[in-house]
């Protein structure tokens, strides 16, 4: 494998990550997507080569004169970093040109996740309940889908596999499969299950296995659809370019508002399918007056009279 080019071993990496550790396929994709930029942009060359970090180097400056964000240029780092892992301990390589490679800062205000404020749910609700708006089965749909992202917090690859049989109408809640088929349970508030009754009963035919949201074939939506869906919502609703609205904020805005209202860390971390809790805990970042209510009634210089 000396003469071996990066391209070429490309698969036999995203196999290992797949097969052997389990990656969902979200993530090979984006390993993917990742790594075939990496060789677009440098060119194919040996796996081996004395000038690879050279041009490790020479791809980032190219992604930073493209204006990628200081995170979309980490998580690039972090692909050809596990790339090139892979070829150390199989073997293939013998020096790791990632090692002098290091990740941009990001500063704590830049990795906090975007957000919707209560207003612009507000809005985007109001203008898909318009009747000009709201005057197709294709706006139902949509309506159904920003309800759905906002009420489960869920990621839209997940949004797209729930099944009608996840969908509990009595109990109250969605069974969702998140990263490495993990499941879950996400309770939902009474109006979205009520328009979840309502777009199922001008379903033709369905059964219990079928996906729940369909495109207009009666297939799958696909999650490029409903990314091109909020895209198209944004636009309905005059928001500025500047202001960012995609599936993921809804993910997002609903985790930042549940912790505003007072709900423990534990209890959102449940409800978002984080392994860590430390994943769940940027979203107390989000909110400094949660913090501060805290802190007037526990700290002793806002309790005791005499200090």
């Amino acid at each position: 494998m000396e003469d071996s080019k990066i391209s070429e071993v490309i698969e036999e990496f995203l196999f290992a990550k797949e097969i052997e550790e389990g990656c969902a396929l979200s993530t090979i994709k984006a390993y993917r997507y990742d790594l075939h930029k990496f060789f677009n942009i440098i060119g194919d060359m040996s796996v081996n080569s004395p000038l690879l970090r050279q041009k490790i180097r020479l791809f980032l400056k190219k992604l930073k004169e493209k204006n990628y964000s200081k995170k979309a240029i980490a998580r690039k780092i972090a692909s050809l970093r596990s790339f090139f892992k892979f070829l150390i301990l199989n073997e293939l390589i013998i020096k790791n040109p990632m090692d002098r490679i290091q990740s941009p800062k990001i500063k704590t205000e830049e990795n906090l996740p975007k957000f919707l404020d209560i207003s612009d749910i507000k809005k985007i609700f109001t203008r898909l309940k318009d009747e000009k708006q709201l005057n197709s089965e294709k706006s139902q749909l949509q309506y159904l889908i920003v309800r759905l992202l906002y009420s489960t917090m869920a990621r839209v690859s997940e949004l797209c596999n729930i099944k009608i049989k996840d969908v509990n109408i009595t109990q109250g809640y969605i069974r969702l499969r998140g990263k490495g088929n993990k499941e879950r349970f996400v309770p939902v508030d009474e109006k979205t299950l009520e328009l979840i009754k309502e777009y199922l009963q001008n379903r033709i035919f369905y059964n219990s296995d079928n996906f729940l949201l369909l495109n207009t074939r009666n297939q799958r939506l696909n999650p490029r659809v409903v990314q091109e869906y909020v895209k198209n919502i944004k636009l309905k609703c005059d928001f500025p370019d500047s202001k960012i609205i995609t599936p993921h904020v809804f993910r997002h805005t609903g985790a930042t508002h549940l912790r505003r209202s007072g709900m423990d860390i534990s209890e959102l971390q449940d409800i978002l399918g984080h392994s860590s809790p430390n994943t769940t805990r940027i979203y107390a970042k989000n909110d400094i007056s949660k913090v501060k209510q805290s802190y007037n009634t526990m700290h002793p210089l806002n309790t005791i009279e005499d200090l």
